[in-house]
């Protein structure tokens, strides 16, 4: 059975001691070392456990109040759960807890804020369990004052033993899964990997060049069969099977052929025209 502790009391001096205790008072805790305080609430949760910070805020939120009440909480486990807490790792028995606290006063004492700490050593009889020591602040995040009746201390207990369990079962779901998980797959070896391997359909072949010919002309024998009646493709085709021109020149191969193509695109008396013009050029570039 889960257990709920509630005290208060009124008297602001007492506020350090209490922070005190919760942070350092443990057995085994020695050598000035000192536990992590988590805070309740954003205003708390942003000191980031400074713990002359808290004390400060807490004596600071009874001013103003007649009568204010500090509310300080023992919350603990069974023995059934505190051995199902061994079985975790103390990070992971930490985000239970933690995990825990900031639900239940969420959910059963929305509004309250102040300080807790997780302590692990158990009592007479009882084996090392989590517990939590909480201080509460005099006012709620809104700026009233606390008050908590027994029906509200008593959903603090029904939601903390609630909100513990469910954390439990998820956190030993993932150890489940971690342990039952199937083992990596080895990386196959170079030699085996499908995307390396050679298709039997698509073999791969290589034609070698004719005399340092283009390899766009390499087929051209076959391509002029399967053009026969296309008299377009079948001279362009015919001139570049010429290896000589593109291997001596291939920038001027290269006009030549762009000079071919664009003349038969012409009209036929433009067409004449400028190859007679070509020719008379060329026929004076010989006579010099």
């Amino acid at each position: 059975m889960f257990f709920v502790e509630a005290r208060y009391h009124r008297d602001a001096s007492r506020v350090g001691a209490h922070v005190r205790y919760i942070a350092h008072r443990e057995e085994g805790l020695t050598d000035g070392r000192r536990r992590e305080i988590y805070g309740i609430g954003d205003r708390y949760r942003a000191m980031r456990g400074d713990e002359l910070a808290i004390r400060k805020a807490l004596r600071e939120d009874a001013r103003g109040l007649r009568g204010p009440v500090y509310f300080r909480f023992i919350l603990t486990v069974d023995n059934t759960a505190a051995e199902r807490f061994r079985r975790l790792d103390g990070s992971f028995c930490d985000r239970v807890v933690r995990d825990a606290v900031e639900k239940t006063f969420r959910g059963a004492a929305r509004g309250a804020q102040g300080v807790f700490a997780i302590h692990q050593h158990g009592g007479v009889g009882r084996p090392a369990h989590p517990h939590v020591h909480a201080l509460l602040s005099p006012r709620f995040q809104n700026g009233m004052a606390v008050h908590l009746s027994p029906v509200r201390i008593q959903r603090v207990r029904e939601r903390w033993e609630r909100e513990v369990l469910i954390g439990l079962e998820r956190q030993e779901r993932r150890l489940d899964r971690a342990r039952h998980a199937p083992s990596p797959t080895p990386f196959p070896r170079r030699r085996d990997r499908d995307d390396e391997r050679l298709h039997p359909l698509l073999p791969v072949r290589t034609s070698p060049r004719r005399e340092n010919q283009l390899e766009l002309f390499t087929t051209a024998r076959r391509s002029l069969r399967s053009t026969r009646g296309d008299t377009w493709v079948t001279r362009w085709l015919r001139f570049g099977r010429r290896p000589s021109r593109w291997h001596q020149d291939p920038e001027r191969a290269a006009r030549r052929a762009v000079f071919r193509l664009a003349s038969k695109a012409m009209p036929a008396p433009m067409r004449d025209d400028l190859w007679l013009v070509r020719g008379l050029r060329g026929s004076a570039l010989r006579q010099r």
